[in-house]
């Protein structure tokens, strides 16, 4: 008796690729999803770390009086600015978010560098005390760069900036910017990207409108727009290229730049402009190069990864994401603690 083999049907060609395709279009639908709740958790880490910075901060305020300068800026019988000691105020927020321990290592008494400033820094500068030890707290989740993008392989960098505020000034300043010079063909005047007409920030104390200047004595009574209407924190991103120290008029920024450095965020330690703080010259993300010039002027713009603008910290320690659309004046207004402009909401 004959009996008839079974057997099993196998998935024809057309088939399969229909699963492969309709599997294509599940993971197309679902990948940005995940990836937006990867952000969104990172966003939120980013916030909670500007928050414990507030509190820091605050902290420090209860303890001294004050809060806690941008950066030690002194000769200290050195011979040139990159010499004296230029600690952050980041470094003195240490003993408030638990790494009391790494505080102790810092050097508050000498020079950040002893042998001289140069552009890579010497061995030895780098590897003194607490610099080049990685701080979670003071990274944004978000920002990929890190030492491998800034060139400085043993300092550690920072995302989080003071604000020194919008204080601008038309009065040039020597070896850089002629006053009431502003020429993109003639290469004189400052000039952001796309031919902007960008403004100088003043570093000292005396003149800074901000929360942070170098050796700032800044208090809460000293914030009379109110602390919920004045900033105190942002973003900036690790290893973003800057132009540093121009040589001749002109050569600040934009398209008439001629030497462009990985500076921003380079070290939470070591304060140059380019680490320890932005200003709001212009608004968030503003596509322009950032600039510093040694102890008399800085536009550092605030910038993140975060979609859509950049997360601050204000005076009074809450935590929001402002806008990079935000209008320039209210973003100006926002800088400053003293000014007297009414802020609607933003």
């Amino acid at each position: 008796m004959l009996t008839a083999r079974s057997r099993t049907r196998g998935f024809t060609l057309i088939e399969l690729l229909v699963v492969i395709a309709i599997i294509a279009i599940l993971i197309a639908l679902l990948l940005p999803a995940v990836q937006q709740a990867r952000e969104a958790a990172r966003r939120t880490q980013c916030k909670n770390n500007l928050k414990q910075l507030g509190l820091a901060l605050h902290n420090y305020h209860d303890t001294y009086g004050i809060f806690p300068i941008g950066n030690l800026y002194g000769d200290l019988g050195s011979v040139g600015p990159f010499q004296s000691n230029r600690t952050t105020w980041l470094v003195r927020t240490l003993p408030y978010i638990d790494q009391a321990p790494l505080f102790n290592l810092a050097d508050f008494n000498s020079r950040s560098n002893n042998t001289g400033f140069t552009a890579n820094f010497p061995a030895a500068y780098d590897a003194q005390n607490c610099r080049g030890v990685e701080m979670p707290a003071f990274r944004c989740p978000s920002d990929p760069g890190g030492r491998q993008t800034t060139g400085r392989a043993a300092l550690a960098p920072t995302n989080y900036v003071g604000c020194q505020g919008s204080a601008t000034s038309n009065t040039g300043i020597p070896g850089c910017c002629p006053a009431g010079t502003a020429n993109p063909a003639a290469g004189t005047g400052g000039y952001m990207a796309g031919n902007v007409t960008w403004v100088l920030m003043v570093m000292n104390p005396g003149t800074s409108v901000g929360m942070f200047a170098a050796n700032s004595q800044t208090r809460i009574r000293d914030v009379t727009d109110g602390s919920s209407n004045t900033l105190m924190l942002s973003e900036c991103l690790v290893g973003a290229m800057s132009q540093t120290n121009p040589s001749t008029a002109g050569t600040c920024v934009g398209g008439d730049a001629t030497t462009l450095l990985p500076t921003r965020g380079y070290s939470w330690y070591f304060g140059t402009t380019a680490t320890w703080m932005f200003t709001t010259v212009r608004t968030p993300n503003f596509p322009h190069v950032d600039c510093e010039r040694s102890g008399v002027l800085s536009n550092m713009s605030a910038r993140s990864k975060h979609t859509g603008g950049v997360q601050v910290t204000m005076a009074d320690g809450a935590v929001r994401f402002v806008s990079e659309n935000l209008n320039l004046a209210t973003w100006r207004a926002l800088g400053d603690r003293a000014d007297g402009n009414v802020v609607g909401e933003f």
